[in-house]
């Protein structure tokens, strides 16, 4: 039977996430108890505000060991905004933290160096592409049904990865490529919010619960 356990660590808005995959019909736990976790088939990590503090709070609750361990049993693990941000290498946000590197990239503010007129942070929503049209998706949480479909965003930082195949899908936002999906192994992250974007996001949630 599958168990999807959402991480619990006071720095994630858990509640609509929730509501979301019981919609979906799925088993659903929210807690930051370490055999829990590890004994889970799906884990998802949410988070909401500042790097740092989210680093700060899963240290508190000694998670970090936790889901480094979880992550080598190749179960799958996803990240939603912040959540995804935590995958990678480091932060550049309000100085410089370390994630937890199960992707190696680094998280950078969006610039409108270009362009002063581009709102920050970036709220909204945006239609979703391809970042290797040739490739198109191969990744386990996206569809080519879900090609073209808009998902709810909020944020100021963005996910660069080291790999760029490892960033699968993209957004335009005022001609800023926004990394909107980002994979590896069993490995996921997405920038917008799936329980806060309707059907595409309950689609994409599908997906991940599926695998």
């Amino acid at each position: 039977m599958k168990k999807i356990t959402i991480i619990d660590y006071d720095c994630g808005n858990i509640l609509n996430l929730v509501r979301a995959l019981k919609f979906l019909g799925v088993n659903v736990e929210t807690t930051n108890n370490k055999k829990s976790i590890i004994n889970s088939t799906h884990v998802i990590l949410p988070g909401v505000g500042a790097f740092g503090n989210a680093m700060q709070q899963i240290e508190k609750y000694n998670l970090q060991k936790t889901i480094l361990e979880y992550a080598k049993l190749g179960k799958p693990l996803l990240g939603i905004c912040l959540g995804m941000q935590l995958l990678l290498t480091k932060s550049h946000e309000f100085g410089i933290h370390n994630g937890l590197n199960l992707i190696e990239g680094e998280v950078k503010k969006i610039s409108n160096q270009n362009n002063k007129e581009i709102k920050i942070p970036h709220t909204g929503w945006n239609e979703i592409y391809p970042n290797n049209k040739e490739k198109i998706w191969k990744n386990k949480i996206l569809k080519n049904t879900l090609i073209g479909k808009s998902f709810y965003f909020v944020h100021s930082y963005i996910c660069k990865t080291k790999s760029n195949d490892a960033t699968i899908a993209i957004c335009n936002y005022s001609d800023i490529k926004i990394p909107a999906v980002i994979s590896k192994g069993n490995i996921f992250g997405c920038q917008f919010h799936p329980e806060k974007s309707a059907d595409n996001g309950l689609a994409a949630l599908k997906n991940f619960c599926e695998i």
